[in-house]
């Protein structure tokens, strides 16, 4: 869900805004919006058991086991596409800088 949000939407939001950090700060508002509906989906699967599951079998009693490096792998996936999304929003950004600088070049000769 938080790749898909990226791919369409990180980009033209660095598009249509003109001030940079506006759009980065507007990316990331709206991604954590992504990321905790993503997070308490995949958590909610991983407990009823519904496949497939995110974090290994799914828990039988309480306190709930899990694998620290699997909940270290979650994150770190999360912040490259969320460095990723970024970089798209600034990609966004100089496109449009370099198109409205563009239609306002005038040539001398």
């Amino acid at each position: 869900m938080n790749v898909i949000f990226t791919v369409l939407f990180a980009l033209p939001i660095g598009y249509f805004l003109k001030n940079r950090g506006i759009a980065i700060v507007t990316y990331l508002a709206l991604d954590a919006i992504v990321f905790s509906y993503q997070s308490v989906g995949v958590l909610l699967d991983w407990m009823a058991d519904n496949p497939p599951v995110a974090f290994g079998p799914s828990p039988t009693s309480f306190p709930v086991e899990y694998s620290n490096s699997e909940l270290w792998g979650y994150g770190l996936v999360n912040l490259v596409i969320i460095a990723v999304g970024s970089g798209l929003v600034v990609l966004g950004a100089r496109l449009s800088a370099r198109r409205a600088a563009k239609r306002t070049a005038v040539a001398v000769a």
